[in-house]
């Protein structure tokens, strides 16, 4: 386990933190605001709106999902690094003993 295996895994976190920050930011999320009345009306609208709120709803739990995956893989990477400073303390303990 090394440093660069916790960066390796960092950048992983980082990169589903920016794709659950693109999912909160699309325009797809925004476009409740214009399947109102004033849009339309009726059987299907208020059917076409619901299915809009469970796909928004969707996105925001995959999100959300994206955001604590990221930080378990930032605890992940803090463990390595953890296990790579032992094992370097280890490795100067054991060379001075040997001196």
């Amino acid at each position: 386990m090394s440093h660069h295996e916790a960066a390796a895994v960092r950048q992983r976190a980082a990169h589903l933190r920016s794709l659950a920050r693109r999912m909160r930011d699309s325009p797809s999320m925004s476009l409740h605001l214009h399947a109102g009345v004033d849009t339309w009306y009726g059987p299907r609208a208020e059917e076409c709106t619901s299915e809009l709120t469970r796909a928004q709803q969707a996105m925001h739990r995959a999100a959300d999902e994206l955001d604590d995956q990221a930080c378990r893989y930032e605890a992940h990477a803090d463990e390595l690094v953890a296990v790579a400073l032992r094992a370097e303390r280890a490795e100067r303990a054991a060379a001075e003993e040997q001196r």
